[in-house]
């Protein structure tokens, strides 16, 4: 009996360790929120790792929200934990996170502790790299993404919110509709003040924020967005004007891009409107490795794997290899070459920050290009003689006198 209680034992333990489904840890602490903890070890972790937080939408559990969103692939391949903060029906009936409750906006009530407490436990007992913790949620889990990055900024690196709206857009169940509508509306300061008075002497940096919305959300109107980005440049000291805004991301001409940066050129905040889509996650379903997911009723497919790309922006997608080439230089320096390996069948797609142009060697493994006055980042995505897209190569370049 003893050696079959160690047994069973060790194989519970195991499982918490090394499981490729989710698993449900308890205790985690008080849980004043009163919320499940579920989590995604991929098994291959040998050294500190990244922690990403899902949240779910309303109606939705950790295990749907896992499957169609395609975070557990990801995980997998490029080395990070995950965990699934999931809602009970006994809290709110919907299964919505509390994000219009005033009670469930500070840091040391209900939800948002409650995940607090995950996140605690996890760096407690997990490999977790604190200086890389990442949060990221759909509808109710955008909003209540929203909350953590808002009042937990120190924990947070960078953030995302899909069909989400900005911290305090509510603070009860009447306004909560009237702010899903897009009506209430303020000047990014006073966004942004609703964030720093929940963090007075906060001298440190606010995460990164990428936003991910439907252009035709019926459920929580586009606006949402728009006000979370005041919210988010404004405590960035930056202005609400976008530095870049492409028409079309990749390509893909549902997909739109605007981009806020700092005065190092650093994207700070990335909006990606999905048009022609409503309340849902935007995937790109298929079996190469930048594509993933299942779609569902919050999950359609676009050709545009959102997750990919959060996790993109979040840092936390291994490069397939290095992009050769200077990472300073001067304004006005021609004839700057920059290049990758070579693999027969493929061709490469090059970008290049405003005011850097390429002057030879388009969809080839090794570009030419000239400078002007802005910094930034040149990137590559290699497509293979299968046709699948590798995951997208940076280089930060520097231009200075």
């Amino acid at each position: 009996m003893k050696i079959k209680g160690l047994f069973f034992f060790i194989c519970i333990i195991s499982s918490l360790y090394a499981q490729h489904d989710l698993v449900q840890i308890r205790p985690f602490g008080t849980n004043p929120g009163n919320l499940k903890l579920l989590f995604y070890d991929p098994g291959t972790i040998t050294s500190k790792a990244p922690l990403v937080v899902v949240l779910h939408g309303c109606t939705q559990m950790a295990t749907a929200c896992a499957e169609q969103t395609g975070w557990n692939k990801l995980a997998k391949k490029h080395g990070f934990y995950v965990v699934y903060p999931e809602q009970l029906i006994l809290n709110n009936p919907q299964n919505c996170f509390s994000w219009y409750r005033s009670g469930d906006q500070t840091k040391d009530k209900g939800e948002p502790a409650s995940i607090m407490q995950m996140i605690d436990y996890l760096k407690k007992n997990k490999s977790i790299d604190s200086t890389r913790i990442y949060i990221v949620g759909l509808s109710a889990g955008g909003a209540m993404s929203s909350i953590m990055l808002s009042v937990f900024p120190e924990v947070f690196d960078k953030g995302g919110v899909i069909g989400g709206g900005p911290y305090k857009a509510a603070e009860s169940v009447i306004k909560a509709g009237t702010s899903m509508l897009g009506i209430v509306s303020k000047s990014p300061e006073d966004w942004g003040d609703l964030v720093r008075r929940q963090n007075p002497g906060y001298k440190g940096t606010y995460p990164e924020l990428v936003v991910f919305h439907g252009g035709i959300d019926p459920v929580v109107s586009p606006n949402n967005a728009n006000q979370l980005i005041k919210q988010w440049v404004n405590i960035h000291h930056m202005d609400y004007e976008p530095d870049e805004h492409y028409e079309q991301f990749n390509n893909n001409e549902d997909v739109e891009l605007t981009v806020y940066k700092d005065e190092e050129g650093i994207d700070v905040v990335k909006y990606y409107k999905v048009k022609g889509m409503g309340h849902a996650v935007a995937l790109d379903t298929g079996g190469c490795d930048t594509q993933g997911g299942k779609t569902g009723l919050f999950a359609v497919d676009k050709d545009f794997n959102s997750t990919y790309w959060a996790a993109d922006f979040f840092g936390i997608i291994k490069q397939p290899y290095q992009i050769t080439g200077n990472t300073t230089a001067k304004p006005n320096t021609q004839d700057l070459t920059y290049s990758v390996p070579l693999h027969e069948g493929s061709y490469y797609n090059w970008k290049t920050p405003a005011g850097v142009w390429i002057t030879a060697g388009n969809k080839t493994n090794a570009v030419t290009v000239t400078t002007d006055y802005e910094s930034g980042y040149i990137e590559v995505t290699e497509t293979d003689k299968k046709g699948c897209k590798l995951e997208t190569c940076k280089l930060y370049i520097k231009v200075k006198e």
